[in-house]
């Protein structure tokens, strides 16, 4: 067994043994500190080097993708939009791989380990080629697909140099490669964080429908058909691909569903506190029966997590990074409202305003907000009674006005409507105004206590300022302000199945439409929901939304089904508006009680008195990144004319 030990050590090494947090669970510590001949004694050795592999997966960690949508963006940030794909583009890691391929191969040739043994690592490294490859071919479209060493060619040899081949055969490729992985790996492994053969058929299914929907949607944003790229259809799809596609999706999926290995945890809660409380406890700790794919990070260090630490609100969070991730009004509107808590039906979840209730209206400078508008604003009887009936999943996982995180009321306030009728919006000053023998503050509470919702001209603090009332709690650590969170990762969830499921069979007719029917309303159940909608896609797009906030996931759907707003449109699958939006929720001290309004505005630094002209534009070209280094490696380039 020591030669595939010395084989993988050398793979490991090419790759740079780092520090990694812990992918398997009976794995820890620092790989650069093991010794060569203690790694290569002992089963835990190999499967060190084998997380070393893991380590350079795209996809394994929270970022902020998602801020690239509508859905979400940098608390202090001009508005940006724009595509948040990760890619991939190492042959030096695909080498690495085939290095371990190569030293399973020899040993199972020499005896030293059985068939079942060596085509399960075989099969796992043949799933983590498939995951680099994929991140490649739907951040580049057709790729140059290397599936075997090339370390007995001349340095001047023309065999180095690999043509990039079509997206398509691109993408059927990665589907091959997961299907043969799924082929050849166990049902479960010993270590809880390893792939297994319904990971790579779940992998196969998100990869199949990326495939599925940009084929389906080329048209939306086509590329320049004079360049090089498009001519030899390294950057082409068409409509007539997609059916196959989707079947493969609806396979995989289905596969994955019928397995019975996996569930949706706590599936059918027994009130909206409860589903609330399951929602918050999913992004805690690692949930086995949930997670497909994924990473833990408690791993017993406290020098490693997940850094998200600073996109909570100021209130609980230290250092300069405090606020940094805010949530829009645009995805606050799109979580539903149940109708009661006994009855939990699904209803719009536009958050009412106006007594009239027409919501088209937007400040875009606070001076337009007149004293005499007040009596037109709907009047509520705490600052969070707007969002007592909103969707669990909202509850769990967005930090709102008057919310509870960490012990502490999420105080979001941006002004006050004095006693005697005249306003202080955005004011100069947080000076308490007594009403009924409490203090009422502009911006929520005293010195700290408020959550830094406003932006002031020349404030000497703008940069702590938030222009939103909305911030991210989803994977944040409950427990306190540690500055290295061990939430978990889930790169892939059993709820992202089931939505494949169900929009691979509205898409394309095909599939059980029942189950695909159940799928979507099994996650809807999961948020609390008692009543089931109809299998439509505007309904499955819908649960993508509000399912997979802040998990890189929906600016992957807009990649993938060309769903970026583009100059002069609007995409339905952004919402109604093509700009980020806020609340400004302010305490109206002018009646025999306080109460409060909100306010639909523009975010501060968004508005024409801030400079900001800004019209979201994404371009066909934007979808595919420029290939690194085409010249020298003797490949055709993206988005250039011949």
């Amino acid at each position: 067994m020591k030669k595939i030990f010395r084989y993988i050590l050398i793979a490991g090494l090419s790759l740079g043994l780092m520090s990694c947090d812990k992918f398997f669970d009976n794995m820890e510590g620092d790989l650069s500190k093991v010794k060569a001949e203690d790694l290569m004694a002992s089963n835990s050795g190999f499967l060190a080097l084998l997380a070393n592999l893991y380590s350079n997966l795209p996809d394994m960690s929270m970022s902020s993708s998602d801020q690239n949508s509508m859905f979400a963006n940098g608390s202090r940030s001009t508005p940006s939009y724009g595509d948040g794909t990760t890619s991939f583009w190492s042959y030096g890691t695909i080498r690495s791989v085939h290095k371990f391929m190569e030293a399973v191969e020899q040993e199972k040739a020499a005896g030293r380990i059985d068939e079942e043994t060596a085509n399960a690592y075989l099969g796992e490294g043949r799933f983590l080629r498939a995951c680099y490859y994929f991140a490649s071919v739907r951040a580049y479209g057709g790729i140059p697909i290397l599936d075997h060493l090339l370390d007995n060619e001349p340095i001047d040899s023309e065999k180095l140099y690999i043509p990039r081949s079509t997206e398509k055969e691109s993408w059927d490729w990665v589907l091959d490669e997961f299907q043969a992985a799924a082929d050849m790996m166990p049902e479960r492994q010993d270590q809880a964080m390893r792939a297994n053969k319904y990971t790579a058929l779940a992998m196969k299914a998100r990869a199949a429908l990326w495939a599925a929907s940009e084929s389906k949607y080329w048209n939306r944003a086509p590329l320049n058909e004079n360049y090089i790229a498009v001519k030899k259809k390294l950057t082409y799809m068409e409509a007539s691909y997609a059916d196959d596609y989707y079947r493969q999706a609806i396979d995989a999926a289905s596969a994955v569903i019928l397995s019975g290995k996996y569930e949706l945890a706590g599936a059918e809660p027994a009130n909206i506190d409860a589903a609330v409380s399951n929602l918050i406890t999913l992004f805690q700790n690692y949930d086995t029966k949930e997670g497909i794919f994924g990473r833990s990070y408690k791993n017993g260090s406290s020098d490693s997590g997940n850094g998200n630490q600073g996109w909570g609100p100021n209130q609980v969070i230290t250092g300069y990074l405090q606020g940094t991730y805010s949530v829009t009004l645009n995805l606050a509107d799109e979580y539903d409202y149940y109708d009661s808590d006994k009855t939990r039906a699904r209803k719009d979840g536009k958050i009412q305003t106006m007594i009239s209730g027409d919501e088209s209206t937007y400040l875009t400078d606070e001076k337009q907000f007149k004293a005499d508008m007040v009596a037109n604003y709907k009047h509520y009887n705490s600052v969070d009674e707007p969002f007592k009936l909103k969707d669990a999943r909202f509850q769990a996982w967005v930090c709102y006005p008057g919310s509870n995180f960490r012990g502490t009321t999420i105080n979001e306030q941006g002004g006050l409507v004095m006693p005697d009728g005249t306003l202080a919006l955005y004011p100069g000053n947080n000076n308490g105004v007594v009403k009924n023998g409490v203090e009422y503050y502009p911006y929520g509470g005293a010195a700290d206590e408020n959550s830094f919702f406003y932006k002031l001209d020349k404030d000497i603090n703008d940069s702590n300022r938030s222009f939103y009332c909305f911030q991210i709690r989803k994977g944040l650590d409950e427990s306190g302000n540690n500055p290295n969170p061990q939430t978990p990762w889930y790169n892939m969830r059993y709820s992202e199945i089931l939505l494949t499921y169900a929009e691979a069979v509205v898409e394309s007719g095909m599939g059980n439409e029942t189950l695909a029917a159940k799928c979507l309303n099994d996650v809807r159940h999961r948020a609390g929901f008692k009543d089931d909608v109809e299998l439509t896609l505007e309904n499955v797009l819908h649960e993508w939304k509000c399912e997979f906030a802040f998990e890189n996931q929906w600016s992957h759907v807009l990649h993938r089904r060309r769903g970026f707003i583009t100059q002069g449109t609007k995409s339905m699958e952004e919402g109604e508006t093509t700009s980020k939006l806020t609340l400004i929720p302010l305490a109206d001290l002018s009646g025999d009680t306080a109460q409060w309004i909100f306010v639909r505005c523009y975010p501060y630094n968004a508005t024409a008195k801030q400079g900001y002209s800004g019209f979201f534009n994404f371009k066909a070209d934007d979808y595919y990144q420029q290939i690194p280094n085409y010249s020298k490696n003797r490949i055709d380039p993206n988005n250039k004319q011949q």
